[in-house]
């Protein structure tokens, strides 16, 4: 382990470490330890794995979010599933009502509590033990294949396969945008997140598309490199036309893609790639943000980072686990976790100041997080 120096004499030093190695049952364990937790954001001290030991159906999970509630809501391979307070999970599937049992993606209506869940057959909208579904035959939705859904003041937003469709929430009037009405250069849409008034919409081959409803404007934002295999010139724009995820919060937005991830505040980008950056992969499925955090799910486990600092968790074939992390202007620190990621395929991402959930291609994953990490938390919390 890779620690830097400090102006304290040697021997204050490597004593005082190596009090706090024995001290400290963190170390012990290979874990993280929050006694050394001097990032920005919080660490994970150990992982905690579900599968159908506790009923979820399938072990691929797609989607994971905790509503306001506090209900754990997963999108697996096989249906829409809710942890109960048993910790056991209650599936719903097409035989109650759900346009398809493959749920990618999911997002709880902030006014009324309803959640909208995303299938590769439809839209569902499930309100007091009732799912509604939406599909292309039945409705206004551009497409069935539901990539990703968001909510804009009193309009659901859904981006498919074949564009981007607008429910009015007051009027049950539905809208469709694509290449025929608005700036997109395909009908391929990957993502879709409302940022205060105005909307991105992620496009598999065209960028971002900055929609403002009100005016009714579209803005393009594309790489400005024109290159699909590499940052030509980094922090230019987009890092790359092919988006695979986009998310937006606290000013901040994420791009991921499938050669390396980029964030814009509005004024200016930033561009990582793996190898030359700490992300860990440059092949991105999904990012949530947490205030002006990323928390990035790639092929090969998690990267974590403000765009300063970063924190890797990885596993092997062996599926053991390892943290890394990347301080500016110090050697990177590896340690060994005593627990780790059931897979480093990370397929969705929940985040909040209590814990981290994960949805992988091998079952569902909770990240507790250190005890310091979530006592800063709430006190920034509580200051803000």
């Amino acid at each position: 382990m890779n620690v830097p120096m400090t102006s304290k004499p040697m021997m204050h030093y490597i004593g005082l470490s190596l009090i706090l190695g024995f001290l400290h049952p963190l170390a012990l364990q290979g874990g993280t330890s929050a006694a050394k937790d001097d990032l920005p954001f919080p660490i994970i001290e150990r992982f905690e794995n579900f599968g159908s030991n506790v009923g979820i159906p399938e072990h691929k999970v797609h989607a994971v979010l905790k509503t306001s509630d506090g209900k754990l809501w997963i999108g697996t391979w096989d249906g829409l599933c809710v942890r109960q307070d048993d910790g056991k999970f209650l599936r719903y599937g097409p035989e109650h009502g759900l346009s398809h049992k493959l749920v990618l993606c999911l997002v709880e209506d902030p006014k009324t509590g309803d959640l909208w869940a995303g299938t590769m057959r439809g839209l569902n909208r499930f309100s007091g033990g009732k799912i509604t579904k939406y599909t292309q035959t039945d409705s206004g939705l551009p497409n069935n294949v539901v990539y990703g859904v968001d909510i804009l003041n009193d309009t659901v937003w859904a981006a498919t396969a074949a564009g981007t469709g607008a429910l009015d929430l007051k009027t049950g009037a539905w809208k469709i945008y694509d290449h025929n009405n608005s700036i997109m250069h395909e009908p391929w849409c990957y993502a879709v997140k409302g940022a205060k008034d105005v909307l991105y919409i992620g496009v598999w081959g065209g960028g971002i598309v900055e929609h403002d409803p009100i005016k009714g404007t579209f803005k393009e934002h594309r790489d400005p490199d024109g290159d699909f295999h590499y940052d030509l010139v980094p922090d230019d724009g987009p890092i790359n036309d092919i988006t695979s995820w986009l998310t937006w919060e606290d000013g901040i937005l994420w791009q991921s893609t499938y050669f390396g991830l980029a964030r814009y505040d509005g004024t200016r980008w930033r561009t990582w790639v793996e190898r030359k950056t700490p992300l860990v992969s440059n092949f991105i499925n999904f990012v949530w943000p947490h205030r002006r955090v990323a928390w990035i799910g790639t092929d090969r486990g998690v990267s974590v980072t403000d765009g300063t600092c970063w924190v890797n968790y990885l596993v092997n074939e062996k599926r053991e686990g390892t943290v890394e992390i990347h301080r500016p202007g110090q050697p990177v620190e590896t340690r060994p976790m005593a627990t780790a990621l059931p897979n480093g395929f990370v397929l969705g991402i929940f985040v909040d100041d209590q814990e981290a959930w994960f949805a992988t291609s091998d079952g569902l994953s909770k990240g507790i997080l250190a005890q310091k990490s979530r006592d800063n938390s709430v006190a920034e919390t509580i200051n803000e």
